[in-house]
C-alpha cells in the first residue's frame, strides 16, 4: 500500500510539473567527503507564504537503474536535513521540491545529482593575516576530513575590479584537528587591499560560499608615545597618562587595537588590550614600565617599552625613625644606587623584612634607597621614600674643581663641585672652610650646608695673599680637604688715582697735538702760498692741437685803440638791448718783432667785444680771433659818436690777460 501511495503521489506530481513554480531548483550535498555524513537539501521561494508545505522528492533518473523513489516533507521550512541511511548515493538521482499552498500545488526544476559526489565545504574563515611590504601570507582552518581542495582566491584595490587565481591544496595525513591551509599573494607595498576566498572538494562541483572579505592594510609601525605624570603629594600616588600617535588610514585599514602590558613594583603585571590612543594608570613614587603594541589585521607592531622613572631620589631622609610603626599590608622595596645616583634594572623585594633586616646584606659605605608601599591593587601607595646606609664613613674625597671666582680688594667667591656620592661613604652634613692670610696666624672657619656649592669670602685686606682650605664632613668626620691661594686687588683709591692721572696725561697729549697741527697749518700757509695756475683746455684751441708750441717769451708794445663811429649818436645799436651796451674796439699790433718762424702771421688784427653791465671773465690765451671781455663795465656818454680815438699805452704782447688802465671820452687805454 505504501509502494502504491507513492506512484500516485509521483504521477500526480508529475501531471503538476508543467506549471509555473516560485520555488527555486534544490541543491541537497555533505559537507566532507567523509562517507557517513549526513546530507542537506536546501531551497529556495520568491512567494514564500506561512501556509507552504515543501515536500522534497528524489527518484532514480533512468529506468535501466533499479528503482528508487522517496519523499520527505520539511513543512513550512525550506531545508530539509536527509539521513545517508534513507538515500542512494551510488545512483543518480532526480532532485526536485513539490509546494502546496492549500489546493494549490506546483514543483520546482529538477535537478540530477550523483549525492556520492554532491560535497559542498563551508567557506574559508581567514583567520590569520601576516603582510611585510609586497607579501600577504593568509591562513585557514582545513576542512576535518584533512582532504586537499580547489581555492579560489580574489582581490582587489580599495575602488578597483576583482583579479582572481586558483590553486590547489594536497591532501594530509594528520588526523588532528586545527590543520591549515595558508596562501602567499603579492601585493603592492603601499596599497590597501581586500580579499576573498572560496574552495569545492576535487570531485565536486559545487563551491562554498566566498569567505568574508578580510581588508589587508599596509604593514603597521611601532607607535610615538608620550607621557606624563601628575604628582599627588598627600596620598603617596602619582597619575600618569600615556598618549601615543594614531597610525595612518592606510594603516588602521579594519580597525587598529592596542595591547598594553604594565609592570609595577610589589604588583602583578597587568594586560589590557584598548581600541583607544590613550591611557590612564595610578602608580605609586617608584619606577613603572608600559610595553605597546599595536595591532592591525595583518600583524603587529614592534614593542614599544616607556620607562617612567621613580620620583627624584632625596638626598636626605627624615622619615627613617617611623619605619618602626610598619602597616599591616606593606612591600619593602630597595635597591643600590648605581654610581650613586641610578636605580638599576633588578630591584629587592619584600613583604616581611623590617628596614633593620634588609640593612644587614647592605654592603658598608654604599648608599641604597629603599620604597615603603601600602595597601593592594589598586589602593597602592608610596608612605615613605629614603636613601639609607647600613654604615657610614668619612668621605675619601675633597671637593673637586675648587674656584676662587670675581675677586675684589675686600672679597671674592669660592666655587667648587660636590664630592660624588660614592665618595661621601655616608651623609654629606656641611663643607668645612678654613682661610688664613699670609704673614697671619689667625685662621677662619667656616661650615657650608652639604647642597651649597659656593661661599662668599667678606671682609678681607686689600693687596693680600690668602690661602683657602676646604673638606667635606659626615658624621664620622671629614674627609681630604683643597687648598688654594689667591690675592686681593689694591685699594680702590690708589686705583681711581692712577686713572685720573692717565686721564689728565691723555687729555695733555691730545690738546697738544691739535696746537701743533694748526701751527704747522698756518706756517705752511706764509712760507709756502699756493701759485694758481690757469688751466687751458685743448678743445677750446682746436687748431693748436697739432703746431709746435714754442716758449713764450715776455715783450712790452704800444697798442692803439681805435673806435670807429658809424652810428649816429642818438641812436642806439641793436645791441644794446636790455640796458647792455655794446662797443667794439679795432687792436692793431706790431708782428715785426714776432719771431719769423710763426706760420700764423695773418691773424695779426683782432675785434674786441665789451659788455657794459656782464662782469668779464680771463680771457682765453688763445686770443688771436676770439672774444674779448673786459673786467670792468664801459659805458660811453651819450654826448655823440665818437669817430676816432687813439691811445698809445705799453702792453704784454704775448700776456695772458688785459689790464683796464683807464677810460676818457676819447678812448680806452688797455695794456696787453
Amino acid at each position: 500500500m505504501k509502494t502504491v501511495g507513492l506512484l500516485v503521489f509521483l504521477v500526480a506530481v508529475f501531471a503538476d510539473k508543467g506549471a509555473t513554480c516560485s520555488v527555486s531548483r534544490p541543491q541537497c550535498y555533505k559537507s566532507t567527503t567523509k562517507p557517513d555524513d549526513d546530507f542537506l537539501c536546501e531551497w529556495g521561494d520568491r512567494d514564500h507564504s506561512p501556509d507552504a508545505i515543501y515536500t522534497i522528492v528524489l527518484q532514480t533518473s533512468s529506468v535501466n537503474d533499479s528503482l528508487y523513489a522517496s519523499q520527505f516533507v520539511a513543512e513550512n521550512q525550506m531545508y530539509k536535513f536527509l539521513t545517508v541511511e534513507s538515500l542512494t548515493t551510488t545512483q543518480l538521482l532526480d532532485i526536485w521540491v513539490h509546494r502546496q499552498v492549500f489546493n494549490v500545488t506546483c514543483s520546482s526544476p529538477t535537478i540530477s545529482v550523483l549525492l556520492r559526489n554532491s560535497v559542498k565545504y563551508s567557506s574559508p574563515d581567514i583567520q590569520k593575516k601576516i603582510r611585510s611590504a609586497e607579501k600577504l601570507i593568509l591562513s585557514w582552518p582545513r576542512v576535518n576530513d584533512n582532504k586537499g581542495a580547489i581555492h579560489e582566491i580574489r582581490w582587489k584595490k580599495l575602488n578597483d575590479s576583482w583579479q582572481n587565481e586558483t590553486f590547489q591544496t594536497e591532501d594530509s595525513k594528520e588526523t588532528e584537528h586545527g590543520i591549515w591551509d595558508s596562501y602567499t599573494l603579492q601585493l603592492q607595498e603601499h596599497a590597501v587591499y581586500q580579499v576573498q576566498i572560496r574552495r569545492k572538494a576535487k570531485q565536486s562541483l559545487l563551491w562554498s560560499d566566498w569567505s568574508q572579505t578580510a581588508d589587508i592594510p599596509i604593514e603597521i609601525q611601532q607607535p610615538v608615545v608620550r607621557w606624563r605624570e601628575k604628582k599627588y603629594a598627600e596620598n603617596g600616588t602619582r597619575e600618569i597618562k600615556l598618549k601615543w600617535n594614531k597610525p595612518p588610514p592606510e594603516a588602521s585599514f579594519g580597525g587598529v587595537s592596542y595591547t598594553l602590558t604594565v609592570n609595577f613594583t610589589c604588583e602583578k603585571t597587568l594586560r589590557k588590550t584598548i581600541k583607544d590612543n590613550t591611557f590612564k594608570i595610578a602608580a605609586t613614587y617608584s619606577e613603572a614600565r608600559v610595553s605597546i603594541v599595536a595591532i592591525n589585521s595583518v600583524g603587529s607592531s614592534a614593542t614599544q617599552e616607556i620607562v617612567i622613572p621613580p620620583v627624584q631620589h632625596l638626598k636626605y631622609c627624615h622619615k627613617e625613625s617611623h619605619i618602626d610603626s610598619l602597616p599591616r599590608r606593606y612591600c619593602l622595596e630597595w635597591y643600590k644606587l648605581v654610581d650613586g645616583e641610578t636605580r638599576p634594572a633588578e630591584v629587592n623585594i619584600s613583604w616581611s623584612n623590617t628596614l633593620e633586616d634588609i640593612k644587614k646584606g647592605m654592603e658598608k659605605f654604599v648608599r641604597y634607597y629603599y620604597f615603603l608601599h601600602t595597601g593592594r591593587k589598586q589602593t597602592r601607595r608610596t608612605k615613605i621614600t629614603c636613601p639609607v646606609y647600613s654604615t657610614e664613613g668619612a668621605p675619601t674625597s675633597q671637593p673637586k674643581n675648587v674656584t676662587v671666582l670675581n675677586i675684589t680688594h675686600e672679597s671674592a667667591v669660592l666655587w667648587w663641585r660636590p664630592i660624588p656620592v660614592q665618595e661621601q661613604h655616608g651623609f654629606l652634613m656641611h663643607y668645612l672652610i678654613w682661610i688664613s692670610r699670609e704673614g697671619h696666624t689667625d685662621t677662619d672657619h667656616h661650615q657650608v650646608p652639604a647642597n651649597e656649592t659656593s661661599f662668599l669670602l667678606r671682609n678681607l685686606d686689600a693687596a693680600s695673599s690668602y690661602t683657602l682650605n676646604i673638606a667635606g664632613r659626615t658624621i664620622v668626620g671629614a674627609g681630604p680637604n683643597s687648598t688654594r691661594t689667591f690675592f686681593t686687588l689694591s685699594s680702590p683709591s690708589t686705583d681711581n688715582g692712577l686713572k685720573m692721572i692717565i686721564l689728565i696725561v691723555c687729555a695733555v697729549v691730545l690738546l697738544f697735538s691739535i696746537a701743533v697741527s694748526i701751527a704747522i697749518r698756518r706756517l705752511r700757509s706764509k712760507l709756502l702760498p699756493m701759485i694758481p695756475s690757469p688751466v687751458i683746455s685743448l678743445v677750446a684751441m682746436p687748431h693748436m692741437d697739432n703746431q709746435n708750441l714754442k716758449t713764450l717769451t715776455e715783450e712790452v708794445d704800444n697798442v692803439i685803440l681805435l673806435c670807429r663811429g658809424d652810428q649816429d649818436k642818438h641812436s642806439r645799436s641793436p645791441k644794446q638791448k636790455h640796458g647792455i651796451s655794446l662797443h667794439y674796439y679795432e687792436v692793431s699790433v706790431d708782428e715785426d718783432k714776432e719771431d719769423e718762424g710763426e706760420e700764423d702771421d695773418d691773424e695779426t688784427d683782432f675785434t674786441g667785444f665789451i659788455s657794459s653791465d656782464k662782469p668779464s671773465a680771463f680771457p682765453n690765451p688763445n686770443y688771436k680771433g676770439q672774444l674779448l671781455q673786459f673786467p670792468e663795465s664801459l659805458e660811453i656818454a651819450d654826448k655823440g659818436q665818437m669817430e676816432s680815438c687813439e691811445v698809445s699805452t705799453p702792453s704784454y704782447k704775448n700776456g695772458l690777460f688785459f689790464e683796464n688802465r683807464g677810460l676818457d671820452n676819447e678812448g680806452i687805454s688797455v695794456q696787453l
